[in-house]
C-alpha cells in the first residue's frame, strides 16, 4: 500500500483526490494538499528512508506494522519527541526497526512519562536505545504506576540509581511487573538456601537472568547441583555453581557434559572439574574440543590432571596457550630453559607477570622469538 502512495504522487493534475483503502479506514490523500498538509503515512515513509536511512523496503514493512493497525497522526509526534529527547537519527532507526508499534503511542500519557523514569536513572544515548529495543513491553504495554513501582523496589534492592541501570540495561524486562515478582519470588527462595542480601545484589547486578529464570527451574538447577556435582551450600564455589546451572538449558549442560565423556573423563574427574570451576561448562562446545585435543591429544595430559586445573580449559589457545609454548620451545632449544618446566606455572601468570618473567630476561638473546611472541600476542587480540 504504501508503495502504491508513493507512486501515485508526483502523477496527476494539480488538486486531484486519490482514495487509498488501507485494512479498516480510507486513506485520504490530495496532491495539492502534500505542500501544506503532512499525511502521517507519507511523512512516516519519507521520514523513513531519508532520514533514518531505512531502504524502501524496510521503510515499507515497517509503515505497515503501523498503519495496518489504526490511522494516526502519532508517527509525527513520536518521532519529533524522540529527537526533542536527545536521540539521534540512528538511536531512532535502531527504536523504529526493533518497536516499531511504538509510534503508535500516546506521547504525553506513555513515552514522556516512561522516558522521564529511564531518565533518571541516567540511562540515555546508545543505553536508552539498548533498553528500550530490549524489552518490547516496557514503553508499550507496561503501566506508568507499575514501572514507577519496579524502580523503587529495585532502589531498594540494590541500593543505588547505578546499580538499578546496571541491571536494568543487562535485562531491561526488570522493569515489568512479570520481571519484579519472579526476582521476588527467586530472592526469596536463595535467601531461603542461606545466600546473603550482598550475593543476591551481586547476581542481580551481574547476571540478573539467574533471578529472572523460572522458579520452579531455580529449584530444580540448585537441586541438582547438590545432588550431581556434590557441591554443598557450604562452599565457596556454590554461588558460582548456581550461577552457571540456572544460565544454561539442561539439554546443554549434558550435552557440555557428554564432551567430556568422549574423550574419556570418567564421572569423578567431570564432578572435580565443576567442584573447583563451574564456568567450565559455559565453554563453547568446539572451544571445548579444541582445548582438549590439544592438552589430551597433543601435550598428553590425563583427564585427571585436567580437572584439577581447570583454568587450563579457560585460556586462550590463540591468545595466551601456544604464544606462550612457542617462546617456551626457544628457550628450551637454545638451553635457556629446563625442558621439565611446569606448563601451569607458564600458563598461569597474567600477560605482564609472564613477559616480566619470562619474555625481558631473554630478549637480547633470542630477539627474534620475543618478536614473534609479540605478534602472536596482537594476532591473538585480534581475533578475540
Amino acid at each position: 500500500m504504501a508503495a502504491r502512495l508513493l507512486r501515485l504522487h508526483g502523477h496527476g493534475a494539480a488538486g486531484q483526490l486519490y482514495s487509498i483503502f488501507n485494512s479498516k479506514f480510507l486513506l485520504q490523500y490530495s496532491t495539492t494538499a502534500v505542500a501544506t498538509t503532512c499525511d502521517p503515512t507519507h511523512f512516516l515513509m519519507n521520514y523513513l528512508v531519508d532520514s533514518l536511512g531505512f531502504s524502501k523496503e524496510e521503510a515499507i514493512t515497517t509503515n505497515t506494522k503501523v498503519t495496518r493497525l489504526k490511522p494516526t497522526e502519532n508517527p509525527q509526534l513520536v518521532l519529533n519527541f524522540f529527537e526533542q529527547s536527545g536521540l539521534d537519527k540512528t538511536h531512532i532507526g535502531k527504536i523504529v526497526s526493533a518497536v516499531p508499534k511504538l509510534l503508535l503511542c500516546d506521547v504525553d500519557k506513555t513515552l514522556k512519562p516512561k522516558l522521564d523514569i529511564l531518565h533518571d536513572l541516567g540511562l540515555c544515548g546508545s543505553d536508552l536505545v539498548k533498553v528500550i529495543t530490549g524489552s518490547m513491553s516496557i514503553l508499550k504495554n507496561t503501566e506508568v504506576s507499575d514501572m514507577k513501582s519496579c524502580v523503587s523496589y529495585l532502589r531498594k534492592v540494590l541500593g543505588s540509581d547505578e546499580n538499578v541501570m546496571k541491571a536494568v540495561k543487562k535485562k531491561p524486562c526488570l522493569l515489568s511487573v512479570k520481571g519484579c515478582e519472579r526476582l521476588r519470588t527467586n530472592m526469596l527462595f536463595f535467601q531461603s538456601i542461606g545466600f546473603s542480601d550482598e550475593d543476591i545484589k551481586k547476581f542481580i547486578v551481574q547476571n540478573p537472568y539467574t533471578l529472572l529464570a523460572c522458579p520452579e527451574s531455580v529449584e530444580d538447577k540448585v537441586d541438582r547441583l547438590k545432588k550431581d556435582f556434590n557441591i554443598s551450600q557450604g562452599s565457596g564455589m556454590f554461588i558460582h555453581g548456581v550461577d552457571v546451572l540456572i544460565s544454561m538449558k539442561k539439554a546443554t549442560i549434558d550435552t557440555k557434559l557428554g564432551v567430556f565423556r568422549d574423550y574419556g573423563w570418567s564421572k569423578w574427574d567431570i564432578i572435580k572439574l565443576v567442584q573447583l570451576l563451574p564456568y567450565c561448562l559455559r565453554l563453547s562446545q568446539k572451544r571445548l574440543r579444541a582445548a582438549l585435543n590439544f592438552y589430551m591429544g597433543e601435550l598428553g595430559l590425563k583427564p585427571a590432571y585436567l580437572a584439577s586445573h581447570p583454568t587450563l580449559l579457560m585460556f586462550s589457545m590463540k591468545k595466551r596457550v601456544l604464544p606462550r609454548l612457542e617462546l617456551m620451545r626457544s628457550l628450551v632449544e637454545k638451553k635457556l630453559y629446563d625442558e621439565d618446566y611446569n606448563l601451569y606455572t607458564i600458563l598461569l601468570p597474567s600477560d605482564p607477570k609472564f613477559y616480566q618473567i619470562y619474555v625481558l630476561p631473554y630478549k637480547d638473546m633470542i630477539p627474534d622469538v620475543c618478536e614473534l611472541y609479540n605478534k602472536f600476542q596482537q594476532h591473538g587480540k585480534a581475533e578475540k
